[in-house]
């Protein structure tokens, strides 16, 4: 079997207030970036801003943006619970 992959080009943007404020700042705001244009998922998102799903879920509501909840999620979630990670 032979899987095509392809490249996609993206642009990420990086506040100067972020930038200002560090690491942890600036993950966040490309995690939010990544999400909003489903490169990631809910969890690797949050993973990589160093968030709690409540944290982050937050961080998007106060982004206002809406979480798109699918089977993937879901099923990310449940491998999350089963594995202690909430």
């Amino acid at each position: 079997m032979k899987i095509a992959m392809t490249a996609k080009t993206i642009n990420l943007r990086v506040s100067p207030e972020s930038l200002n404020q560090g690491e942890q700042a600036i993950r966040q705001e490309i995690a939010v970036q990544l999400y909003a244009e489903r490169i990631f998922t809910f969890g690797q998102s949050r993973h990589l801003a160093h968030l709690s799903v409540w944290e982050f879920q937050k961080l998007l509501g106060q982004k206002e943006i809406s979480r798109d909840y699918g089977e993937e999620d879901l099923a990310e979630d449940i491998a999350n619970v089963q594995a202690g990670e909430w």
